[in-house]
């Protein structure tokens, strides 16, 4: 059965959702937080709602088996989540700015987005080959992300110019129509027969993998990690650096164009590879940025935030490609519900717990503000320092993990280089004929100037 339809169509409906989900993350959500008068430890849980909405995959299995298939259950759950978001607006214009209105709103679009993901990945995983996954995935990665870029931009311009209080307004507008397109496209999905559905102890049927639970593992302790400090990065640049939407943009902008690269890139050379490799060096990099943010202060900004976005679009595009793949990869074909639903909630509750402890010391460092050798810092940075550390732990975590791992990033890009270098030095009459043919292209391109040239001053004499 052919099932391109449905391929094209994940193309135009991620555009869609992204449009909305993307005003629940970074500087974006930050704003919009502030709009709802948000406390540090509120904040803390609103960042990392997608991360701890996951927790709710353990129901999926039951959902599965009312609704009768897997695309009834999907939409549902899409419904639920998509028409959510039209609250948030309305919330807005009727001038009913409570933190916890804002952070129930967005518990309900994450936990519902999460079942909705569910049945998603099951449907896909049936419809896209596993020897194509890694590409099909980088190229809908590309084009999420270059809609990520143009958006980001078109929403802050807007914030900037027309004020905080009606710019977040018109993009929550936005933002609620893309999602309500978004479930329309769900619905014309196809959905491949399957002739099981998940039955028992999905715990039970997943914890039997000995693979898998150290990738549980990992993932545990990773979105505890992530959830600890990244939704304070934004707080830092807004509140401490006072930095416009329009230049966080600019910053995004770079850190998605650079993830576009990449997820072409990654994709391809996962697949030669294996995504195992393209995971570890990913988030080892990603726990070296870090870091960096101890020394982000009003002087650095301007030199460290580029870096941080270049660096940072590379190691997040293998992360977000990787981990998912190696997730398909791992779990059984016949138990993928079960096995993504235990993934979940393990990554639910490690955020969770880690938005719980990041909001709590955040709120207590942020008292705090000193200067040392004429440098400023806030408590806050050493948050981000401490996120470093565990990211690191994570990487350690994740080299327990055991897929298919042909060779690692460095040691394939030194390989690459030695045997070119080799190559050239042994071998360097295959290289003559190409040299050849440079040199009187070359050549050839100087004899053209020269009769241009002439043929010029001819015409100047003639008339």
């Amino acid at each position: 059965m052919n099932y391109r339809k449905t391929q094209n169509l994940s193309f135009v409906e991620g555009i869609a959702y992204n449009a909305a989900f993307i005003l629940t993350q970074g500087f974006i959500i930050t704003g919009l937080a502030f709009q709802f008068n948000t406390t540090e430890r509120i904040l803390a849980i609103i960042g990392v709602i997608p991360m701890i909405s996951q927790m709710l995959q353990i129901f999926s299995p039951r959902l599965f088996k009312i609704s009768g298939n897997r695309k009834r259950a999907m939409l549902i759950s899409a419904s639920i989540a998509r028409y959510s978001f039209i609250v948030i607006p309305l919330f807005l214009l009727l001038n009913l700015r409570n933190q916890y209105l804002l952070l129930m709103s967005l518990l309900i679009f994450g936990a519902f987005n999460s079942l909705t993901g569910n049945f998603w990945i099951s449907i896909m995983k049936d419809i896209i080959p596993e020897e194509r996954a890694g590409r099909f995935f980088g190229l809908r990665n590309l084009l999420i992300s270059l809609s990520s870029m143009i958006l980001l931009y078109f929403y802050s311009i807007l914030i900037d110019s027309l004020g905080d209080q009606k710019g977040f307004l018109i993009v929550a507008v936005l933002g609620a129509f893309s999602s309500v397109i978004s479930r329309f496209l769900l619905g014309k999905y196809d959905d491949p027969p399957k002739k099981t559905l998940i039955s028992g102890n999905i715990f039970s049927k997943a914890f039997k993998d000995e693979r898998f639970k150290k990738f549980l593992f990992f993932a545990f302790f990773w979105n505890f990690t992530i959830a600890l400090a990244s939704p304070f990065f934004s707080y830092h640049q807004i509140v401490n650096l006072r930095l416009s939407y329009s230049y966080l943009s600019i910053l995004g902008f770079i850190a998605t164009g650079v993830s576009m690269l990449f997820y072409f890139f990654w994709g391809k050379l996962a697949d030669r590879i294996g995504h195992q490799s393209i995971a570890e060096f990913s988030v080892f990099t990603a726990s070296l940025l870090p870091s960096m943010w101890l020394f982000m202060n009003e002087h650095t900004f301007k030199i460290l935030l580029p870096v941080d976005s270049i660096v940072g679009g590379m190691a997040w595009s293998g992360i977000n490609l990787t981990l998912f793949t190696l997730l398909l990869g791992i779990a059984d074909a016949s138990n993928v519900e079960a096995y993504f639903a235990v993934f979940s909630f393990s990554s639910g509750s490690g955020a969770l717990l880690g938005a719980l402890a990041g909001g709590f010391i955040a709120s207590w460092l942020n008292l705090f503000k000193f200067e040392l050798f004429g440098m400023p810092f806030y408590g806050i940075q050493f948050l981000f320092l401490a996120g470093g550390v565990f990211r690191g732990i994570s990487w350690l975590l994740l080299k327990q993990v055991k897929t298919r791992k042909e060779i690692s990033i460095p040691r394939y890009f030194f390989s690459t280089v030695s045997i070119l270098g080799r190559r050239a030095v042994s071998r360097p009459y295959e290289y003559a004929p190409i040299i050849a043919k440079a040199r009187e292209s070359f050549k050839k391109r100087i004899a053209n100037k020269k009769t241009m040239k002439v043929e010029k001053e001819n015409q100047k004499y003639i008339l």
